[in-house]
C-alpha cells in the first residue's frame, strides 16, 4: 500500500520526545524536514564514505559504535565521511544511551543543516518506539460514520444508516459495563502487518450522541472506565431494518467488510420491535472470541448434521453446504 503521508521531524520530535526524553542538540531551522518513511536507519558504513544505500527521508541513528569509529580514526577522515553522509540532505540524526556528540559531528551537522537529536535510551528502544510512532502517524486513514465499542475486549465497530440506533444501542452497552471509543464519527487507521485501529475525533472524544437527549459526556457520567480512546477493530456489525435486511439464516457465510483493503468479519443484525440488541451484540463479541479459540459454532453444528444424515443413509458424508449460499439444513427424521 503506497504512503503518501509524510511527517516532519519536528513532529515526530514532540511525539516522541517524553516517551524517549529526546532533547534538541541543534535544529538550524530545519525541523520542518519531511520523513517519508516509517522504518528507520543505523549509518553504519555511510560514516566512511560510502552512501550509496543511505536514504535521507529515514531517521538516521547514531549509537556507540558509529560514534565510537568516527572518535577512532583520523580527524580528516571522519570530517570526510561526515560531510559524504550529511552531504545526503538528512531529515535528521539521531544520537542514542545520551551519548556526547563530537564537536566535528556538529559542525557537519550545522554545515548541511541536519537536525541533531539525542536520548538517553539504547538504540534497540529508540528504533522500536521511533518505528512504532511513525507507522502510527503515517498509516493510511480514513473516517466511518458509525460507533465502535470495547465488549469483552473485542472491538466491534457499528454500522448502519442514520437514525438505525447505534448510539442507542451502544449505550445499553455501557450500562453492561462495555467501554466506548467513538461516536458518530470513527477515525481508523492500518497497522502493520494487516490490522485496523478506531478511535474518536479529537473534538467528539468521549461524546456521544442520543436523539432526544443531546450531547452526552460518557466519562462524567459513568466515569474514566467506561471510556477508551482507541481500539481494534474485530468484528463490523451492520444493524438494519428486518425488511431490509439480506443476512445468513445459518451462520456458515463468511462475510467481510473491506477497510483501508483490510478486510474484517461482518455481522449482520437485523432489528425488530422487542428485540435486546445489546444482548445480541454481546453474543456476536464473545462468538468471536470463541473463533478467535478455533470454534466456530455454527460450522460444528453443520458437521454434526452432517455426520447424523451420513449415519442414517448409509452415504459418504455429503459436501459442506458452500459459504456463498444460504442453503436450508436437510430435513432429519426423527425416530
Amino acid at each position: 500500500m503506497s504512503r503518501e503521508i509524510t511527517v516532519e521531524v519536528g513532529q515526530l520530535f514532540r511525539a516522541c520526545q517524553e516517551t524517549l526524553e529526546l532533547s534538541l542538540i541543534s535544529d538550524w531551522g530545519e525541523l520542518d524536514r519531511k520523513i517519508t518513511r516509517p522504518r528507520i536507519q543505523k549509518a553504519g558504513l555511510a560514516l566512511s564514505g560510502f552512501v550509496k544505500h543511505v536514504f535521507p527521508d529515514r531517521l538516521q541513528i547514531l549509537g556507540l559504535t558509529e560514534l565510537d569509529y568516527l572518535l577512532s580514526i583520523p580527524l580528516e577522515q571522519a570530517i570526510a565521511g561526515l560531510d559524504a553522509f550529511c552531504g545526503r540532505g538528512l531529515c535528521g540524526l539521531l544520537i542514542t544511551r545520551g551519548l556526547e556528540a563530537p564537536d566535528f559531528l556538529l559542525e557537519a551537522a550545522r554545515r548541511h543543516r541536519v537536525p541533531v537529536m539525542r536520548s538517553p535510551q539504547m538504540s534497540s528502544t529508540v528504533i522500536t518506539v521511533v518505528t512504532n510512532r511513525l507507522e502510527e502517524m503515517m498509516a493510511p486513514r480514513t473516517h466511518i460514520h458509525g460507533v465502535l465499542v470495547d465488549v469483552y475486549g473485542i472491538g466491534l465497530l457499528l454500522i448502519g444508516r442514520s437514525g438505525v440506533g447505534k448510539s442507542e444501542a451502544a449505550l445499553d452497552l455501557i450500562l453492561k459495563g462495555h467501554r466506548l471509543v467513538a461516536d458518530d464519527v470513527v477515525e481508523v487507521t492500518v497497522r502493520p502487518p494487516h490490522t485496523v485501529w478506531g478511535s474518536a475525533t479529537e473534538l467528539h472524544q468521549h461524546h456521544m450522541e442520543i436523539r432526544g437527549m443531546g450531547i452526552l459526556n460518557i466519562t462524567s457520567l459513568f466515569g474514566v472506565a467506561a471510556v477508551r480512546d482507541t481500539k481494534k477493530i474485530e468484528v463490523v456489525v451492520e444493524l438494519s431494518e428486518a425488511h431490509d435486511a439480506d443476512y445468513d439464516r445459518l451462520g456458515t457465510e463468511d462475510e467481510v467488510w473491506p477497510i483501508l483493503g483490510v478486510d474484517v468479519p461482518l455481522a449482520r443484525m437485523p432489528l425488530r420491535p422487542g428485540r435486546n440488541i445489546a444482548a445480541l451484540i454481546e453474543v456476536v463479541a464473545r462468538n468471536q472470541i470463541l473463533k478467535y479459540r478455533g470454534h466456530d459454532s455454527a460450522r460444528e453444528f453443520q458437521e454434526k448434521i452432517n455426520a447424523r444424515i451420513a449415519a442414517s443413509t448409509g452415504a459418504g458424508v455429503p459436501e459442506p453446504i458452500a459459504r456463498s449460499q444460504s442453503a436450508p439444513l436437510p430435513a432429519i427424521e426423527v425416530e
